[in-house]
Order: C-alpha cells, then sequence, then structure tokens
C-alpha cells in the first residue's frame, strides 16, 4: 500500500518566505533537505524545515499548499548555473542604473529553477519614481519574467515584457487598462503600486518575510 503524500513546512527564496508544500509522491524528507518545490513564483529549490502539522494549517489556513516533485540530487548542476546567471543579472541591472543615474540599490537577485523566472531584490529612492524601464531592459535582454522586490516600499512587481507588465497594475491612481503599465499617466511599474503576487504562507507580506525559526 502507498504511503500517504506529506505535507511540509519549505522555505524558499533569499527573504526567508515559507509555506505548506505537499509532496507529489512518497519521499521521506528531513530538516535541511533540499526539494525541488513549485511555489507561486514558479519552480525553484526549497529547504525542508519539518512536516506541516494540524496546528500550523490551523495557523496558517489562507495559504497555498504548492508542490514538492523531489530531492534535489547532489550532481544536479543546476543550482550553480542559475547562481551564475543570477550575478550576471546583478551587474547588468547595476549598469543599466549606473548609466542611467537611477538612485536604486540592486541587493540581491534569484533565477528560478525554471530559467524563465527570477526576482530581483532592490531598494529605491522615495523620489525614485519609475522601474518599468529598468526591468523591461533586463526581461528583453534575459529572455526573463522578472518579479521586483522593492524592500524599500514593500511592493512585488511583476514585468512580463518591454511594454507589458502583464496585468493591471491595481492602483486607484493608475488609470492603465489591461495591457499594463505603459498606459499609466506617468512612469511605469514602479509608480503604480503594482498588484501583489499571491505569497503560499500569509496574506500578510510581513508574516511572509519572518522565519519561522
Amino acid at each position: 500500500m502507498e504511503s500517504p503524500r506529506m505535507e511540509y513546512l519549505v522555505r524558499y527564496g533569499k527573504t526567508g518566505g515559507f509555506g505548506r508544500f505537499r509532496s507529489q509522491k512518497p519521499l521521506e524528507l528531513s530538516r535541511g533537505d533540499l526539494v525541488i518545490i513549485e511555489s507561486h513564483r514558479g519552480r525553484e529549490i526549497g529547504e525542508v524545515i519539518s512536516p506541516s502539522t494540524t496546528n500550523i494549517a490551523t495557523f496558517l489556513p489562507n495559504s497555498t499548499v504548492g508542490k514538492i516533485f523531489d530531492l534535489l540530487s547532489p550532481d544536479d548542476h543546476r543550482p550553480h548555473e542559475i547562481q551564475l546567471k543570477a550575478t550576471q543579472l546583478i551587474n547588468a541591472a547595476n549598469e543599466y542604473c549606473i548609466a542611467s543615474g537611477m538612485d536604486v540599490s540592486v541587493m540581491d537577485a534569484e533565477v528560478l529553477l525554471d530559467e524563465k523566472h527570477a526576482v530581483i531584490h532592490l531598494a529605491t529612492n522615495p523620489a525614485t519614481k519609475d522601474l518599468g524601464e529598468l526591468i523591461s531592459s533586463l526581461s528583453d535582454n534575459f529572455k526573463l519574467h522578472i518579479y521586483v522586490e522593492n524592500l524599500s516600499q514593500n511592493q512585488t512587481i511583476k514585468e512580463d515584457s518591454a511594454n507589458n507588465c502583464g496585468e493591471t497594475c491595481g492602483s486607484t491612481n493608475c488609470n492603465s487598462k489591461p495591457g499594463g503599465c505603459g498606459s499609466c499617466e506617468s512612469g511605469g511599474c514602479g509608480t503604480c503600486g503594482a498588484k501583489k503576487e499571491k505569497r503560499p504562507a500569509s496574506k500578510d507580506s510581513n508574516l511572509q518575510r519572518r522565519p519561522l525559526l
């Protein structure tokens, strides 16, 4: 008889996000195991914290349950490859900011395991209003769908292509149609207070960023 699929608490991403993830096949996982998961951001690598319990599910009742596909093999070279690409992304972002005179500090970047999505962690001066051109340039050059974690404004921006952020901005001050931030009155995605992506751990982004342990 097949063992039941277990649900685990898994940490992922550079900012310490965590959530509930269900194994798609019988796996005996321990704390610290690296696993291949599907989060709201895409397919990426996560670290097992513990089995998920009824109490945890009670405290996180509104969280989306992600998927665990398998253990990450020690022979898998993809983590090294995506780290190199993330470094290239950071360098390109910094070069763009310097060349354009943008007062932006690019702190880190993540390229997900699917190599189709990336996350850039940055901080901006309050006077910096437009990040759209930066993200569009990086998205086009690296052929990636890029999320921006603006740590100074606590918002997430997703850029799908050079002229389309993929959804209405979600701001009451933005007149954009469902065609992207390019139709805002001024600026780009950075002026819109872009609609937040759904996060597995909690609807509260501050709780999402708080490590469990």
